[in-house]
């Protein structure tokens, strides 16, 4: 049963801070989700957004009547009461445990999950709320629920698309009569194999690096109506305005945990993948968050989050203890024990060419 929706008390005013961000109460195997809510109140265009209670401003003149909780407005309201919090505050996660199946039905309260499928379930149950807005917003202006300035906040209906969001190609080039076959696929983030790669960019090398389909892997060519030799590779058409990056630490269902040190770093140009280099924007990105997981399997563990606030200092968020780190702590000294498994990063300027 879908939690009912409760009035939510509004959060305070928020104060400029200059201290660590609030710590997050751990309710019972619930760090996967504090790391996850902390990386996302660090990601400075969805801060932004929740600040300004867009959405449960909108939600709530679009359904004046909803019986049940929308997830975007949970999510809001818990962002902004971290963004708003004294320094050195501890926070609880309560309201979101509360309305876990509204992001993933099958997650259970007190049960450890994996912070990578949470933070997908989230990013995806709140643009699900925005299509719902956004497939309302022409009947609600009708009805006078809604005023002009609302009617025209279609923008805001795409927020979570818009932030995360990017496009792949997937091509396939017939060596033969170069004719081509392109798919392209929306992403909200990109998932890396770690398996003899040393480092995030060896892994997006390998990611986007072409393969050759020959011999009983050849490609059946439409045009040359025969099975032929192909280049398959793959390209990023639309790079994401935060570039989520997954490292598959974990050898398939059963497999151990791949403990070696992999090398990433603070700054990453995506501009060798692009599918056009000499049109396509070159967009240069830097790192805003982590998320760690210490321990030898996905079912067990600890996790928590490194997270850059707006003056460029590093914070390591463990749950309640949030404590002053470095970017030569983010990412060097941690490799060892736990390991980074998510990295967030935000695009710092687009280079044209």
């Amino acid at each position: 049963m879908a939690p009912t929706a409760e009035p939510l008390a509004p959060p305070p005013p928020r104060r400029p801070r200059s201290g660590p961000p609030p710590g997050l109460k751990n309710l019972g195997n619930t760090c996967y989700l504090n790391s996850v809510v902390q990386c996302l109140a660090s990601t400075p265009p969805l801060a932004n957004f929740c600040l300004s209670s867009r959405h449960s401003n909108l939600c709530k003149k679009v359904f004046p009547n909803k019986d049940k909780e929308c997830p975007f407005c949970v999510l809001e309201w818990q962002i902004a009461r971290l963004l708003r919090a004294e320094a050195g505050a501890v926070d609880s996660p309560g309201k979101i445990i509360r309305c876990l199946p509204l992001f993933a039905e099958h997650f259970r309260r007190g049960r450890q999950e994996d912070a990578h499928e949470f933070l997908r379930y989230v990013i995806d149950a709140c643009h699900m709320a925005c299509l719902r807005i956004r497939k309302r917003l022409p009947a609600a202006s009708a009805n006078g629920d809604c005023g002009p300035e609302e009617g025209r906040g279609l923008g805001a209906c795409m927020l979570m698309r818009e932030t995360f969001g990017g496009a792949l190609l997937s091509q396939v080039k017939c060596l033969v009569c170069k004719g081509e076959s392109n798919k392209t696929d929306e992403i909200m983030d990109i998932s890396l194999d770690l398996l003899g790669t040393s480092s995030v960019g060896d892994a997006l090398a390998c990611f986007f690096r072409p393969e050759i389909l020959e011999g009983a892997n050849k490609y059946s060519c439409e045009r040359c109506k025969k099975l032929t030799s192909a280049r398959k590779q793959m390209f990023i058409v639309k790079a994401p305005k935060v570039l989520v990056i997954q490292l598959k630490r974990f050898e398939g269902i059963n497999g151990g945990k791949i403990n070696r040190n992999i090398e990433f770093k603070e700054g990453l140009v995506l501009s060798n993948f692009m599918y056009n280099k000499t049109q396509d924007s070159q967009p240069v990105y830097n790192l805003f968050g982590s998320i760690v997981h210490s321990g030898f399997s996905p079912d067990s563990g600890h996790y928590y989050a490194y997270v850059k606030d707006a003056f460029g200092r590093w914070y390591c968020c463990n749950d309640s203890h949030v404590s002053l780190s470095s970017s030569q702590e983010v990412l060097s000294e941690k490799l060892n024990l736990p390991t980074p498994m998510e990295m967030a990063y935000q695009v710092l300027h687009v280079v044209r060419p």
